[in-house]
């Protein structure tokens, strides 16, 4: 019981600051998300790294907050959009810099430390287009909270529904607990919550937000059956300790990595 209380309180903390980085203020999203990129990125670094194959944390995560800094600002203050080739000037940059690391292997240093960015910092940095959604011109919460809701939800209803019923594993190499009986119960929460919470989403129409529903579960299990087989490469039960009950930040925010990306790619096709 006393576990169950702090993952629910840590929870619920979460959600809050998520919530809130998304509805306050612009300033207070780009805060809170360089402060999940720059952890989850340290996350990510520390597990890959062994005593043989090295990623460049500083070099990486200073190229992933250029990135992520790069699309905000063109976003929020109509930054000049040459701002953006300071993303290929810093992989070039990263490319070149193992060469001047005379005890890493070149390639896996290099390897390792762009597989940190596109694994992290490129879906963290998909959150500025989605906070600037094609519905509603300025900064504008709604497709961020949708996803929000939808991913939260499904993970309740796939815990409930496994709990009960789970019977028939997903991938039990990769995470034993995962049954195809919470997937459809995860889903059909998913559902019922698109259903009831139409009204909180005027500006997307109510059509998309039916397509958007399978797309986000689907991608959002893949997201975190993804970061279970990077935990189990690693010989690591959690990405980090920064929440109470539930891990790092990377544990909290797996399912995102994949869903961000793959929510603004179907807005593109619909939109």
């Amino acid at each position: 019981m006393k576990e169950f209380l702090i993952r629910t309180v840590s929870g619920l903390i979460y959600a809050a600051v998520m919530i809130g980085s998304i509805m306050v203020h612009p300033l207070v999203f780009l805060a809170v998300f360089l402060f999940i990129l720059i952890l989850g990125m340290t996350e990510f670094y520390r597990m890959c790294s062994t005593e043989e194959k090295r990623p460049m944390v500083i070099p990486g995560i200073a190229a992933g907050i250029i990135i992520f800094l790069a699309i905000f600002f063109t976003k929020y203050s109509s930054a000049d959009s040459r701002i953006l080739f300071l993303i290929p000037v810093s992989a070039l940059i990263l490319i070149v810099l193992p060469m001047f690391r005379v005890k890493d292997h070149a390639i896996w240093t290099s390897a390792l430390t762009f597989l940190g960015i596109i694994y992290v910092s490129l879906p963290v940095s998909v959150f500025n287009l989605l906070v600037y959604h094609p519905y509603k011109e300025g900064f504008n919460y709604q497709v961020v909270l949708f996803l929000f809701l939808i991913l939260w939800l499904n993970d309740t209803g796939a815990y409930i529904s496994g709990k009960l019923t789970g019977k028939h594993k997903m991938f039990p190499r990769i995470s034993p607990k995962k049954s195809w009986e919470g997937f459809a119960g995860g889903l059909l929460m998913a559902l019922l919550v698109t259903w009831l919470s139409k009204p909180l989403f005027p500006d997307i129409p109510s059509g998309h937000l039916w397509i958007l529903c399978p797309i986000i579960v689907i991608t959002g299990t893949l997201g975190d059956l993804v970061e279970s087989g990077w935990k189990r490469a690693s010989g690591v039960k959690d990405s980090g300790k920064l929440m109470p009950g539930h891990g790092g930040i990377l544990d909290r925010f797996d399912s995102l990595i994949l869903a961000a990306p793959a929510v603004y790619i179907t807005l593109k096709l619909l939109t």
